[in-house]
């Protein structure tokens, strides 16, 4: 199964630009005590950026803090996190966070992160399945039909 890597090829944005928003945001998934939502979709020459929020209360943000702080005790625990898997034109594969961070405490947590696709899918569809079963999160998946696609490099904002 293909990978959605947590970085994109120094190439594949070009110079730096600010993308452009393809899709607001949308709720991906909820389950009772936590939520994720795609804050929305920016389209670059070379794939998309998708900036991603978890919120947890209760019983689902200990759970959620327990698999993300590092233990007191010192020992090693696996990576637990929010899962994503993207389709871009029929390509599926999971997908890496880029630079996740967390905070919260006994009764809150949130999470923040971005993960990449690298393609802009022909058909303008982008499909995201996300959970995080270990928080309690049930999988969902979510098709978003995107804004046109075919003028993005024209569309980008350059930085220099």
């Amino acid at each position: 199964m293909p990978r959605w890597p947590a970085t994109p090829a120094p190439d594949a944005l070009g110079p730096v630009v600010l993308g452009v928003v393809v899709h607001g945001p949308v709720l991906l998934a909820r389950s009772p005590g936590i939520a994720a939502g795609l804050r929305c979709v920016f389209a670059h020459p070379g794939g998309l950026h998708l900036p991603i929020v978890v919120r947890a209360t209760g019983v689902q943000a200990e759970a959620a803090g327990r698999r993300t702080f590092p233990r007191r005790d010192g020992e090693p625990q696996p990576w637990s996190g929010l899962l994503v898997t993207l389709t871009v034109d029929g390509v599926t594969g999971p997908a890496d966070p880029v630079g996740p961070t967390s905070s919260g405490g006994a009764d809150s947590f949130r999470s923040e992160g971005s993960w990449w696709a690298g393609a802009l899918p022909n058909d303008g569809r982008l499909t995201v399945t996300v959970g995080w079963p270990a928080a309690g999160l049930a999988e969902a998946t979510t098709v978003l039909q995107l804004d046109p696609l075919d003028d993005v490099a024209d569309r980008v904002v350059p930085l220099h």
